[in-house]
This record gives structure tokens, sequence and C-alpha cells, in this order.
């Protein structure tokens, strides 16, 4: 046998049955990372295009609504003046509720410019102790008997003859917020805090003190914040012709979902950073310095995110996020904790500023020998690790041993 003619290649020996796992694990290595590429583009157009989409429809869709209510039908047979009710602003910490009133016209009224010994003043009266309204500290106790000056009066006349030279038939009044029964209705409660307003109204003939029906015709206005809501008040008699209306102001849905979305991402920036500042102080893994000096900067962000909260009480105080915990665990209960947000994430943004600027002070922890790796971490726990051999099976093909 003539062993001078056997090819000296190993590979040539075998017939290519044992291929080398070094240049196949090579080979793989560009086909993986284009695919990765290849992924990361397609991520990074859905996010462009999703993002903006998404926050635009959320924004056209769930922002406040126009101030709008639906009452039964007035069933007031005689003359009727009929209001337009425009909503200007709403201000807890006023504790007021602005409107403004337009007198759009009569109806079942003979009122007109051929008959105008019909058209007798009315005046509109408002339940004074249901508004804000700046009284003169000598004008005596506050009582609750029928009001006797109307807050308006309307000139049917000018009315009936469109005299242009005449007032406008308008008027604002500034309405007192009040708390509902078992409502967080304190600024302390943002963005959860609710409030309701009252409005009554009648109106009377200022020549023969009779009766003349109010009727609400048309609503709208928006409060900056807020959504609106109104209904008749329940369980109580309302004469015909008088208007008794609930008004509730809470949140919009908006501010809410802002409000907890800051909130978690604050909290969750700041774990992360206290947890870099243990790594790198108490521990001594080294740490890039870009990242110690985060923590001093992020400690004046957050108080100028926290400030950018729609309608935030100014200052802090409020319990953002704990309440919107348990109120999803325990169902709209409002024994909630206060100082559970931004006061605990900025006072552990202090201690890790002030922990990694005293280690730039007193070391360098740039220096540091030790690094916080993956690896390290697997050889911490070996029972996690897994490592791939890549071997030959005997029919020639590659197999990997876990």
């Amino acid at each position: 046998m003539n062993f001078n003619s056997l090819p000296s290649d190993p590979d040539a020996l075998l017939g290519g049955v044992c291929p080398d796992p070094h240049s196949q694990e090579s080979e793989a290595q560009p086909a993986k990372r284009s695919r990765r590429i290849r992924y990361w583009i397609f991520i990074c157009i859905l996010a462009l295009v999703l993002s903006p989409t998404v926050s635009v429809l959320v924004g056209l869709n769930f922002h406040a609504r126009d101030f709008s209510y639906t009452g039964a039908e007035s069933e007031y047979p005689g003359r009727q003046i009929l209001l337009e009710a425009i909503l200007i602003s709403a201000d807890p910490k006023l504790g007021t509720l602005t409107l403004d009133w337009n007198v759009m016209g009569e109806a079942n009224s003979s009122c007109s410019k051929e008959n105008l010994t019909t058209c007798s003043d009315v005046g509109i009266f408002f339940d004074n102790n249901l508004l804000r309204m700046d009284k003169d500290s000598g004008s005596g106790p506050i009582l609750n008997n029928r009001p006797t000056q109307p807050i308006f009066i309307f000139n049917a006349t000018a009315k009936a003859v469109a005299d242009i030279m005449v007032n406008t038939p308008t008027f604002r009044t500034p309405l007192a917020l009040f708390s509902p029964l078992e409502s967080p209705s304190s600024l302390i409660y943002y963005p959860f805090d609710r409030y309701t307003a009252e409005i009554f109204i009648f109106a009377q003939d200022m020549g023969t003190n009779e009766t003349v029906g109010v009727s609400l015709g048309k609503t709208r206005g928006i409060a900056v914040g807020f959504k609106t809501s109104a209904a008749p008040r329940l369980n109580v008699d309302i004469p015909p012709g008088t208007i008794d209306i609930i008004v509730t102001l809470q949140r919009g849905n908006l501010v809410k979902t802002y409000s907890i979305v800051a909130t978690i991402a604050i909290w969750l920036v700041t774990l992360i950073l206290l947890l870099v500042m243990i790594t790198s102080v108490f521990f001594g893994f080294r740490q890039k310095g870009e990242v110690l000096v985060v923590p001093v900067a992020t400690l004046f962000a957050f108080v100028t995110l926290r400030q950018s909260m729609p309608g935030a009480p100014e200052g802090f105080g409020d319990i953002i996020g704990m309440h919107f915990v348990s109120f999803t665990v325990m169902y709209a209960t409002h024994r909630t904790l206060d100082f559970t947000g931004i006061l605990p994430c900025l006072a552990l943004l202090a201690l890790s500023a002030a922990f990694t600027l005293g280690a730039f002070v007193l070391t360098d922890p740039t220096d540091q020998t030790l690094p916080m790796t993956w690896d390290a971490i697997y050889d911490t726990f070996p029972h996690r690790k897994h490592h791939q051999v890549p071997t030959v099976s005997r029919s020639g093909s590659p197999q990997a041993d876990t």
C-alpha cells in the first residue's frame, strides 16, 4: 500500500466529514448582524410612524369636550327667558367656576315690535350663597332668605326693537366650587380631585313680580384641564320654569394619563440611578464618569417635569402615584398616603448625587479595576450559565451540546 499517495490534509482525508466549527461560526456572525440591523431599521421606522400617529389620535379623541347639558324640556306654559351658558374657566385653588350668560331671547311671549306694551323688564335671580361674589364686609350678614336683588335685569323692549345702543344682554357669574360627598375635593388628590357647583336660577317680572320661566337653551365652553358634566339636581322638587343644575368637574383623561406615566417614569429613572450609585460607590465597580453625574442633572429635571403637569398645584404635597395604586387595588377608596410620588424620588436622587459627588472628590470611580459585566454576573450564578460546544455527529453534520 502506497502511503505517499494519501493527502496530507486531515479534512481531505475525511472527505469533508469534519467541518471546522470556527469557520461556521465566523460565517454565521455576518448573517446574524445583518438580520439584527434589518430588525433595527424596521422597528425604528415603525416607531417613527406609530408614535406621532397614536399620540395625535389620542389627543384628538380623549381631550376634554365642550360643556353640555341635555335636560328635560321645560314644562312651564308661560313666558320664558332663553339663556346660553358659556363655561370660561375653573380654579380649584380659588374655589370658583366662571360662567358667561347670554340672553338669547324669549319663548311663549307676546312681546314684539308691534306689541311693546307686553315687553316688561325681567329680573334674573341666582342663589347668592352659591356664588363667589365680592361682598362688602359692612353689607350685613349672609342670609338664606329668598333673593330680592336680581343679578341681571333683561330689557325686553330693547330686544324687541333691536336697539343696538343698549348694553349687550350678557353677564358673568363666578360660581362656588363645593366638595361632593365622599369625593376627593382637594388639590392634594391631584389628578383625581373632583368638584361640584350648583346653578340655581329663577326669573320674575319686575313690574308685577310674576314668575317668568327660565330655560337653558345652549351650553358650550371648556375649562382647561377639566372635563365637565351637568345634570338636574336629584331628590328635590324643582318648580317649573326654574333651573337647578349640578355641575361636576374632574381632571381630563389625558391629564390623568400624563401624570401617571410621568410619575412612573420618574420612579424608574430614580431606581436605575440609585442602583448605579450603589454599584459604583458602595461596591467599587468601575463606571463611566458621565453616568455618575446624571443624578445631579436629573434632580433639577424632575422638578421641571413636575411643574409641566397640567393643573398641578404649586409646590409639593399631592399624592400622585399612590392614589392610582390604591384606586386600582381597593376600587374607589381614597385612604391614600401623601408624598409618595415626586418627593421620595427627589430625596433618593439627592442622596445619589451627594454620594457620587463625594466619590469623585475622595476617589476616582472610573479608575476601578473591576468592571460590572454580564460574564461576572453569570459566574456568580453558574447554574444559569449555558455553554454551547460544537461537536460533529456520526452523520457528519455539526451539533451543539448544551
